[in-house]
């Protein structure tokens, strides 16, 4: 018989009281009673955000408002707490001299690990990625101390990009089911790590799809894009001439509804939560995931940052995702825990182009989100960890779903049998400068469109743009046939079709791409 309770959890239970060289067992006891009493029974929001001062609220899983009260029996409850006394002196936790003060005070074994991610970012928006029009002073110097990743994949649409991240599956697999797979948020919170998203989730509210049944102790965020509760349809005017008051979307905190937040505020909400967090939790090993909804329109920067870039509304929104990211360095560095937090910042997709001065580039790349050229997924993609990773800039195909196994990796998780298998660990990529084993990438938009192998893309099926600008109708993909060839490591544009040119390798690469549709459809693996 075991106690429940993790070692983590007991050096907190028993920290306090870690300064006395002689402990009383019943000081002990008193110390694992008042835990219990807190973890197992429920608690109001008032009453949780009283007693989080003295453990962690990540420790009440679930909705507060709808657990029911415990049934164990006071015997039980006394056996608990005596198998978690009888525990911690096993452990050593009960000598509290200097091997109690040591244990309280390491550094936890784990890394941090925040994910952000932008939304709807350009391949050509960043100033480390060539951008003259954006100031992003601190995520440049991310890059320049970190891996800047130059041929990073994720979907060309946000749902598929984010499930495919969540879960280390290709999003496009038949018969993929959120709710029955294992997400990074589960995978890290069964290690022990307090998980929390901040932001955009857009992978569900129902039953089983929710963040907090999707492996996360905390939300506060949005349901999904910000653009939701907006002026339809869809069309370029209608974000041109409507007011920031047109959208009422929405903010939730865990279950509960807060109420309509302002387009301008999300970055900075986002941004003083996620500050709060690491300084909370700098003691245990944590999971972030900061989903910001800008730069997706429509766009809006808060008071702060109006007006002050040299690239419009767009340039101001970038500028505030770009002070975001120093206030997050700056809160790690503050709390001593820079070095043993790896932080990764991304897109989930291609620009929207569609929507002129409120949109990013692609550039140089062709196309823009939900499209099938390199512009619609190939995204920024930076690793930072100080004293860990070295500065270097990397060129080798890799998918947003290797993001499962690389963080599984680094935080000493073995991925379970049948999960993530579109994922590739790339930890000695990062650590040492070793190749990706990666070499072949479908590219999806609703349907499959494109296929690569190494340096060559066929396109078997195109469309420039998701959406008509003027009508907001959905644009009919053209079928390519026969399909177009491009050397992607020299024609980075995708401006020199060569199929005519190569018929060999256009019959090579089409058998491989109708191979990878069968793997994907029969629970298969394509590389």
């Amino acid at each position: 018989m075991t106690p429940d309770l993790t070692q983590s959890e007991l050096v907190i239970i028993i920290s306090p009281i870690a300064g006395e060289s002689k402990v009383p067992v019943d000081k002990i006891v008193h110390r694992i009673q008042e835990f219990w009493d807190i973890k197992e029974n429920p608690f109001s929001q008032g009453k949780l955000r009283e007693m989080d001062r003295k453990f962690p609220k990540e420790w009440f899983t679930g909705d507060c408002k709808s657990s029911r009260m415990n049934t164990d029996s006071i015997t039980t409850m006394k056996n608990k707490i005596w198998i978690t006394m009888l525990f911690a002196v096993s452990s050593g936790f009960a000598d509290m001299g200097e091997a109690g003060t040591a244990v309280s005070n390491a550094e936890p074994s784990k890394p941090n690990i925040i994910l952000i991610m932008a939304d709807d970012l350009g391949y050509g928006d960043l100033g480390c990625y060539g951008s003259k029009l954006n100031s992003t002073p601190h995520i440049d110097r991310m890059a320049e101390q970190g891996v800047r990743l130059m041929d990073f994949h994720a979907a060309s649409w946000c749902a598929p990009s984010r499930c495919g991240l969540m879960t280390g599956f290709q999003a496009n697999r038949r018969g993929l089911n959120l709710a029955k797979r294992i997400t990074i948020a589960e995978m890290l919170r069964k290690d022990d790590y307090a998980t929390a998203l901040i932001g955009k989730w857009h992978l569900g509210m129902n039953t089983g799809f929710h963040p907090l049944d999707q492996g996360f102790d905390y939300w506060f965020g949005t349901k999904g894009s910000n653009d939701w509760d907006g002026p339809h349809p869809i069309i370029y005017d209608a974000f041109k001439n409507a007011p920031e008051s047109a959208w009422k979307t929405p903010l939730y905190k865990d279950r509960e509804r807060l109420g309509i937040c302002p387009q301008s505020q999300f970055t900075k909400r986002y941004t003083q939560e996620t500050v709060r967090l690491i300084k909370h939790h700098k003691d245990r090993p944590f999971f972030i995931y900061l989903a910001h909804n800008m730069p997706h329109v429509p766009v809006f920067a808060s008071d702060a940052f109006k007006g002050k870039s040299r690239n419009g509304v767009y340039g101001d929104v970038l500028m505030e995702l770009d002070w975001s990211i120093g206030e997050i360095i700056d809160a790690l560095k503050e709390s001593g825990i820079d070095k043993r937090t790896l932080v990764v910042f991304m897109s989930d997709n291609g620009p929207w182009t569609m929507f002129q001065e409120f949109g990013g580039v692609a550039s140089p790349l062709k196309g823009e989100k939900g499209t099938g050229w390199e512009g619609g997924g190939r995204v920024p993609c930076i690793f930072y960890w100080p004293d860990k990773i070295s500065p270097s800039v990397n060129a080798d195909l890799i998918i947003n779903t290797d993001l499962y196994a690389t963080l599984a990796s680094f935080a000493g998780v073995r991925v379970q049998d049948g999960e993530a298998i579109d994922s590739h660990d790339i930890s000695s990529l990062l650590l040492s400068g070793a190749n990706s084993s990666r070499k072949k990438h479908i590219y999806f938009h609703h349907q499959p469109m494109a296929w690569r192998n190494g340096d060559y893309k066929i396109h078997f099926q195109t469309s420039d743009r998701i959406r008509n600008p003027e009508t907001g109708v959905m644009e009919r993909k053209v079928v390519q046939d026969p399909p177009l060839l491009f050397d992607i490591s020299s024609d980075i544009r995708e401006s020199k079709n060569i199929a005519s040119q190569h018929p060999d390798i256009v019959q090579k690469l089409t058998g491989e791409f109708n191979s990878a549709i069968e793997a994907l459809n029969n629970g298969g693996i394509y590389d």
